[in-house]
């Protein structure tokens, strides 16, 4: 990925607009359907423009589905560590209805079989979907809400595997009650309340 800092901002501004168009392709008619040619109409740009950003199809997907999957919006950080933690795993399951999230995930997971980049793209949505949680179990322990050595990053994956997966494999809707089936008992466990 090139260095967007570093470069005029007529290049910046064209490779938004590509990003951007690729993002527009993505989301109507698939993955599939990211290629030079196509995105190159969407963008009203040269198709020798892409390919002077992205020399492949695979290039140029997987730059879109970065481009998508940046991290979101910050944490909630109320000083209400239960509070913080329902708000953040709701946050998750609105996050995994959206259809762009769908469509990212299925792209990624469809080719991380076959290239290390998408696999690579793969390890780094899935955790930008869980670092928020993370980031609210780091603000409990400063606060002194959770042991000073919980695992932030394990305890952030058994948190949020459970809506992952009900999402993603078995098709299930998620639920504020499903929040709740994971986190009653996670607490009941993790905080220094009950120690």
């Amino acid at each position: 990925m090139a260095n967007t800092e570093r470069m005029n901002p007529r290049t910046r501004r064209v490779r938004r607009a590509i990003l951007d168009a690729g993002a527009t392709v993505f989301l109507k008619e698939g993955a599939d359907r990211v290629t030079a040619a196509r995105v190159a109409t969407e963008a009203d740009v040269a198709r020798t423009t892409i390919y002077r950003h992205w020399p492949t199809s695979p290039d140029l997907l997987l730059a879109v589905i970065e481009d998508l999957t940046k991290p979101g919006r910050p944490t909630v950080n109320t000083g209400d560590f239960e509070a913080d933690l329902r708000s953040t795993l709701l946050s998750l399951c609105v996050r995994l209805r959206t259809r762009e999230t769908r469509r990212v995930f299925g792209a990624l997971a469809s080719r991380a079989h076959e290239s290390k980049d998408f696999a690579r793209t793969l390890a780094t949505f899935t955790r930008n979907l869980t670092c928020p949680v993370e980031e609210v179990l780091e603000a409990a322990i400063a606060s002194g809400a959770l042991c000073p050595t919980c695992d932030c990053r394990a305890e952030s994956i058994i948190l949020t595997a459970p809506l992952l997966h009900h999402h993603f494999m078995l098709h299930t809707t998620l639920t504020d009650d499903l929040v709740e089936t994971v986190v009653v008992p996670w607490l009941a466990v993790n905080t220094t309340k009950t120690r």
